[in-house]
């Protein structure tokens, strides 16, 4: 009788076994179930899915009309030309070849009334005659060193201060002859007005000269009180006890 038993409880089990497990078949996630095919060659022949292509505009539309407004263009009009030819490269130029341009000449020296070297440059004022250092002036047999003191004269104008002077880019050997400013003051104007240089013949500055001649300025007039620098006196103290 107990063996009925056991084998009864044993079958109820099993029944409830089998029960539970296609609850759980039929609950199966339907993602996780893997699909085998039944067929794989016919799906692997199966063709791609046709994308479609979007067609091609013909004309460009502006992305931007407002800010950026794009080019008419008429294709019927459009022609092919042939590539030019590649650019030839010349001879570069020397910067000694370059045209005269106003150039500032600091720190002037003159070596000369109407003459002066800066940065290498060896300037000559156009339109006058340069006075030599080494000129003397006067009548009546009295003569002074009328061609130092307008050299001095000049220096003491200058006063170090720069020059603008139109000259080439590099400084050349050869002394250039040009006009030169001084704080927008035409220098050799000064010179021939203070009467130390001589107005060239064909120059701006002949009626100036006439004036200076008049007023007997410079180069035209009598010589300058103390045009010899004095004698040096040395007084020696007295000591006593012969």
């Amino acid at each position: 009788m107990a063996a009925i038993v056991a084998l009864a409880g044993l079958a109820g089990v099993s029944a409830a076994l089998l029960s539970s497990g296609d609850f759980l078949t039929s609950h199966k996630d339907p993602a996780a179930v893997e699909i085998v095919p039944t067929n794989p060659e016919a799906v692997a022949q199966q063709p791609d899915p046709a994308v479609p292509l979007l067609p091609v505009p013909s004309r460009v539309r502006p992305v931007a009309p407002d800010v950026v407004a794009a080019p008419l263009v008429e294709q019927e009009r459009l022609e092919r030309i042939d590539p030019r030819e590649a650019l030839g490269i010349g001879r570069a130029q020397a910067p000694s070849e370059g045209p005269p341009a106003e150039t500032m000449l600091h720190r002037p020296v003159a070596t000369a009334a109407g003459a002066f070297e800066a940065r290498g440059y060896h300037v000559a004022l156009s339109g006058i005659e340069v006075t030599d250092a080494g000129e003397t002036c006067g009548s009546d047999g009295a003569s002074w060193p009328c061609g130092v003191h307008a050299r001095t004269a000049f220096r003491n104008w200058l006063r170090g201060r720069a020059l603008s002077c139109v000259v080439p880019p590099v400084a050349p050997q050869e002394t250039v002859v040009t006009e030169c400013k001084l704080g927008g003051h035409d220098a050799a104007a000064w010179l021939v007005a203070q009467g130390w240089v001589r107005a060239a013949a064909d120059g701006p500055y002949a009626e100036i000269e006439a004036e200076a001649r008049k007023k007997g300025r410079g180069l035209f007039g009598a010589a300058p009180s103390g045009s010899a620098p004095p004698p040096l006196s040395l007084t020696l103290p007295e000591t006593s006890g012969g």
